[in-house]
C-alpha cells in the first residue's frame, strides 16, 4: 500500500469510527487495530487526532463538492430548488459516515467552517429561483427552506425517520410556480 493510499485509508476508518463512536470515543489506538496500522503511523501522518478529524472533515467536504459539481448551475428554477431539496438525502446516502460525524460536530468551529463553506452560494441562488417563480417573499422562501433541508440532512443522517423521501417528495409538490 503506498504511503497516499494507507493515509487515505486511515482517514476513512477514522471517518468511519468517528461517525459510529463520535470523536471522542474512537481512540487513535482503535482507528490503528481497525486500519492495520501501527499508531504511530497515525500520528507520522496526521500529527495528532485533532489534525487527523480536519483531515477527514476538509478531504469529506472536497469530495462531496467534487461528486455533486454541476448542481449549482442548474438554471431551471423549479429544478434548481428541487435539487436543494433533493440534498440531504442524495448527500447522506452517498457518504452515511461523514453525515453521521458532520452532525455529531455540529459544534466544532473547522466542521462548522467547512459546512458554511460549503452552502454558502445556495441562498442567494434559491432568492433568484423563488424571484423567477413569482414567490412574493424569496428571501424568506429560501430561509425556510433551509432551515428544512438543514434539519432534514440530520434526520437522515441519523436515520430517525424513515420517511424522509416522503417528506421531501410532499415539501417539492409545495413549490411551484406562483
Amino acid at each position: 500500500m503506498s504511503t497516499i493510499n494507507r493515509k487515505q485509508h486511515i482517514a476513512q476508518v477514522a471517518l468511519q469510527l468517528f461517525g459510529e463512536k463520535g470523536f471522542e470515543n474512537a481512540s487513535t489506538q482503535q482507528i490503528a487495530k481497525a486500519a492495520g496500522v501501527s499508531e504511530a503511523l497515525i500520528f507520522k501522518h496526521f500529527g495528532s487526532k485533532d489534525q487527523l478529524l480536519d483531515f477527514v472533515i476538509r478531504s469529506g467536504y472536497k469530495r462531496i463538492i467534487e461528486e455533486n459539481r454541476g448542481w449549482l448551475a442548474e438554471t431551471d428554477p423549479l429544478k434548481f430548488i428541487h435539487a436543494v431539496i433533493d440534498l440531504p438525502y442524495k448527500l447522506v446516502q452517498a457518504e452515511p459516515h461523514f453525515w453521521k460525524l458532520q452532525y455529531r460536530l455540529a459544534d466544532v468551529e473547522s466542521a462548522r467552517q467547512q459546512h458554511e463553506r460549503f452552502m454558502q452560494p445556495v441562498p442567494a441562488l434559491l432568492e433568484k429561483a423563488f424571484r423567477a417563480l413569482g414567490y412574493e417573499e424569496p428571501e424568506k422562501e429560501s430561509g425556510l427552506l433551509l432551515i428544512l433541508v438543514e434539519a432534514l440532512w440530520k434526520i437522515e443522517a441519523n436515520k430517525t425517520d424513515e420517511h424522509v423521501r416522503d417528506l421531501l417528495e410532499f415539501i417539492k409538490r409545495k413549490y411551484q410556480p406562483q
